[in-house]
């Protein structure tokens, strides 16, 4: 297998089930060619572990930002804690923040959803950081939003991106870039195929979404979070990635859930699996391998690349 230079341009290395291990993670997969890891930030909780993962991981890049889901718990001072953590460290990008208007974003008002994602953007926007975006169920009124507040010329990315199709156009004259997943896996090859020939090739990303986002594949292609267990067969994975999504949500109202809790480690999603990513995208492309890596992180390196960030090809 050759080495290829990868881009892991969206994952939560942070995550308390993986915290712990993540130093490993990220040797494991810059064995397999990964260059960098733009490690997001959900809430207040763990803005401060991101910073110090950029810190102390010459390979990662911070974000920081308020994911929808944890807008119930924020401070009143939350954004202004937010715009100090982005000015101390000129190296962090905006994210994970966004709109959800699924099984549990819905809970939360969506016209409070908007308000702070537009103070989020507007930060972004006046800081020159690009901003990663987490859209469930709300392209329309993510649409609307972009239509009132203009483009973003440091750009915004489409985070673990499914579509619609015939929602990329649009998303581009605001400055979008669109970043695929595991979630890429289960669609229809037709409806992933329809999705990626609208974006232009000097917007695609590959990401992981770490310790989420589980490739539906052989499992036994893929690299697990270390464990006790076995490899996990496919009934397991399918499972395993429906208990996590329970314990990271439901048991936990959305927060992210500790080491101790007890979510099933086979289902963790490991930051090397962005080569099974790689494998399926350029797939369905018709593309090599080395070309989409090549497209993929010249993209994520120009985004990432705002002044005061460290990165070169």
């Amino acid at each position: 297998m050759s080495r290829l230079a990868l881009f892991d341009a969206h994952c939560h290395l942070q995550d308390l089930r993986v915290a712990h291990c993540a130093p490993l993670l990220i040797k494991q997969a810059s064995e397999v060619g990964v260059r960098w890891f733009a490690v997001n930030g959900t809430s207040e909780d763990d803005w401060r572990s991101v910073k110090e993962m950029g810190e102390s991981q010459s390979t990662v890049i911070p974000n920081f930002g308020l994911h929808p889901w944890f807008i119930p718990g924020r401070t009143n001072n939350w954004l202004e804690t937010l715009k100090g953590m982005l000015e101390s460290t000129p190296t962090a990008a905006v994210g994970e923040i966004g709109l959800d208007l699924g099984t549990h974003g819905s809970k939360i008002d969506e016209a409070l959803q908007l308000d702070i994602l537009k103070a989020q953007l507007t930060l972004a926007r006046n800081l020159n950081r690009p901003a990663s975006l987490h859209c469930v169920r709300a392209i329309g009124p993510l649409q609307h939003l972009l239509e009132e507040m203009g483009t973003f010329p440091a750009g915004f990315i489409m985070h673990s991106f499914t579509g619609p199709a015939d929602a990329v156009r649009g998303l581009v004259k605001h400055g979008a870039y669109f970043s695929f997943s595991g979630f890429l896996t289960p669609l229809r090859a037709s409806k992933a195929r329809a999705i990626l020939q609208q974006v232009p090739r000097d917007r695609i990303l590959l990401e992981t979404d770490a310790p989420d986002a589980v490739p539906k594949v052989d499992p036994k292609s893929l690299l697990w979070v270390p464990d006790d267990s076995a490899t996990p067969t496919s009934g397991e994975v399918r499972q395993a990635d429906a208990d996590i999504r329970s314990c990271c949500s439901d048991k936990n109202d959305g927060k992210t859930a500790k080491k101790d809790e007890a979510c099933p480690l086979p289902a963790l999603n490991h930051p090397a699996n962005i080569r099974t990513v790689l494998k399926h995208v350029s797939t369905l492309m018709g593309v090599s391998e080395e070309e989409l890596s090549a497209v993929a992180t010249e993209n994520a390196t120009r985004i990432f690349s705002f002044q005061g960030s460290k990165l070169s090809l």
